[in-house]
């Protein structure tokens, strides 16, 4: 078990000794920095904790307890991420985890790419789980055709279909389909899982399995908004005991302390430069340049790589506080921070800083279906930009109640954007003068 997880020795043996002793509690934390293994670590212990031989059953033939190759029909459905009693919600942390998947399949085809690009893609379509929709399936609306799409494209895609090398006829197509449709669903992706998702998940977890035992997975757990929060505290209070709780986070600290009292923490550690690139070199068969970290490695391959979402993101702020500084004179630490980010041209005017935001997103991705995610994408550069400036030495107490404001201004936008589908170049039109005092 765990042999897809790679130098994450100590959480690995962990999680073995506890899952071999039988002591595992029934909600778990796995934290640890973004790309460490962390998600994957969680998927396959739902895998584990499933297989109709093990754990509390025979191990394999070469004495390995719930083998990744077991040939039991819960781990088969497992490693493709199909098992019904596999629950999966959150935002997403690498949706770039699809193209640099389909990547894969055309430089190295073959069955181990063909079973990476499956569970990348439906990683995805797990988050529109019919279970996490009940009673609200009128929000599936835009997503099903999708979802139907990619599902008959992903049979064509099939590891069993593969050959050890090679892939079958149709298969790299069908790949590229799915691909395209992924790009439209990932904006459809709820930035953090709303109540009635957890309010159906108690529903569900409440339910005999179809196999041994359940298994939800939350990635992104500490994005949870309080009444999300507070609805899967009562289910953390006492969970059932068919069901496993992991929530995936990359900060753990933003977690409250009642959520932290009735988890086990399991750390994954920040990966050397030699071991990302042994994970990138074996997982995606690629020679990185230089050692870049998996998520680098990922990131590049953004249509709205961070560096230019973080771009953006100045040049846009430096925008609206030039529209606040033209009403009041800015206090020095927030005029200092304001220079720095406008840089030796100065502040764009709020229309050439929009005008550039457009462009570098095509129109949030209206325009080309490669840049779905970029909303998103610009308000977390936007958000970090924030904290930069919070940061800042000597600002006063007004500045940062400020700042604040301009935080909640975010996540309304980012919830309008969810729960509406409003026009993103709108929200960021709106946002860029909400942020000038306009």
């Amino acid at each position: 078990m765990f042999e897809n997880l790679l130098c994450q020795d100590e959480a690995v043996g962990r999680l073995r000794a506890d899952i071999a002793a039988g002591e595992l509690p029934p909600s778990l934390l796995f934290s640890g920095p973004p790309a460490s293994g962390k998600l994957t670590a969680a998927l396959e212990l739902a895998r584990v904790l499933s297989c109709e031989r093990g754990p509390g059953g025979a191990t394999g033939a070469d004495g390995i307890l719930a083998p990744w190759n077991c040939p039991c029909p819960s781990c088969a459905r497992h490693r493709v991420l199909a098992h019904p009693d596999l629950l999966l919600l959150g935002a997403r942390s690498f949706p770039e985890e699809i193209p640099a998947a389909l990547e894969l399949l055309e430089r190295a085809p073959g069955r181990a790419s063909a079973y990476f690009f499956t569970r990348a893609a439906r990683k995805l379509g797990k988050r529109f789980d019919a279970t996490l929709y009940e009673g609200e399936e009128t929000r599936l609306a835009k997503a099903m055709p999708l979802l139907r799409e990619a599902e008959e494209r992903l049979d064509a895609v099939a590891p069993e279909r593969a050959e050890a090398q090679g892939l079958a006829p149709g298969a790299l197509e069908a790949a590229k389909a799915v691909a395209a449709a992924c790009r439209k669903l990932e904006g459809l992706v709820p930035g953090a899982p709303p109540v009635f998702q957890v309010r159906a998940i108690e529903t569900w977890a409440r339910l005999a399995p179809n196999g041994r035992k359940k298994c939800v997975v939350v990635e992104n757990a500490d994005g949870m908004n309080d009444a999300s929060r507070n609805a899967l505290l009562k289910i953390l209070e006492e969970p059932p005991a068919s069901v496993e709780f992991v929530l995936v986070s990359s900060r753990p600290k933003a977690l409250i302390a009642t959520v932290l009292s009735r988890v086990r923490p399991y750390a994954f550690k920040a990966r050397s430069p030699a071991e990302n690139q042994v994970v990138v070199e074996r997982i995606f068969k690629a020679a990185p340049a230089g050692s870049p970290s998996v998520e680098g490695f990922l990131a590049a391959r953004r249509a709205f790589p961070p560096a230019a979402a973080a771009e953006r993101a100045e040049a846009f702020l430096a925008a609206a506080l030039a529209v606040r500084a033209e009403r009041a004179p800015l206090e020095p630490a927030m005029a200092a921070f304001a220079a720095r980010i406008a840089g030796p041209d100065g502040a764009p005017s709020p229309a050439a800083a929009l005008a550039a935001l457009l462009e570098a997103t095509k129109d949030f991705g209206q325009k080309d279906d490669a840049f779905e995610g970029s909303f998103e994408a610009f308000l977390a550069a936007l958000s970090a930009s924030f904290g930069a400036l919070l940061r800042e030495p000597g600002l006063s107490a007004p500045a940062l109640l400020l700042v604040e404001g301009w935080a909640a201004l975010l996540r309304e936008a980012r919830g309008r954007r969810e729960s509406y589908n409003l026009s993103a170049s709108l929200l960021a039109e709106g946002l860029l003068y909400a942020l000038g005092g306009a």
